[in-house]
């Protein structure tokens, strides 16, 4: 099937706001010859440590190796599942694989919804369940709330994807069993 000039429905992955303050910043970076590393990215992460609260964060070159990172640092592994969303990218849950532990998909709450909450996360739980990665799709913000006091009575740890907006953090709690906060 093809689309269609009458498709009535859309899921738009984001909306960039970029203006002269963006290309100025490109422009400084380009001109430092770091693309990578260097001043600019120590800025970076001391700035985001600071504003979530941690000793220290690392820039990665994508999301998939920051998950990637935190699965690994929570010595997730062969034998383990992972509760991942169905509605997200495929790295979170090649993330997972890529430590030899299994993906176990927690469907969107509603229609309304597409995140994942309390209810689909119970349900995709299982005895051998180490850890659950939520990501705040395109930017809205996941109930935690409810989803933290459930998964934790199953969990050794939570690790939640941060997704791809800052602002999801707004409805982050901390689920008190241990946490690795990535970000894209």
């Amino acid at each position: 099937m093809t689309a269609s000039a009458d498709t009535n429905w859309r899921v738009p992955l984001f909306d960039p706001d970029l203006g002269p303050a963006e290309e100025q910043a490109l422009d400084d970076v380009i001109r430092s010859k770091w693309l990578t590393m260097g001043d600019r990215t120590k800025a970076f992460e001391r700035r985001f440590a600071d504003e979530i609260g941690v000793p220290v964060a690392l820039a990665c070159h994508s999301a998939t190796a920051a998950l990637h990172m935190a699965v690994a640092a929570l010595d997730i592994g062969p034998g383990d599942d992972v509760v991942v969303p169905s509605l997200t990218f495929v790295a979170t849950a090649n993330a997972v694989r890529y430590c030899g532990a299994r993906p176990v998909f927690a469907d969107v709450a509603s229609l309304s919804d597409w995140n994942v909450d309390a209810g689909t996360i119970e349900r995709a739980l299982t005895p051998a369940t180490k850890a659950v990665m939520v990501v705040h799709y395109a930017g809205y913000a996941c109930d935690m709330r409810r989803g933290n006091a459930r998964a934790a009575q199953h969990l050794q740890a939570a690790a939640r994807g941060r997704g791809y907006d800052a602002a999801a953090r707004r409805g982050y709690v901390d689920a008190g069993i241990g946490e690795s906060r990535t970000r894209g």
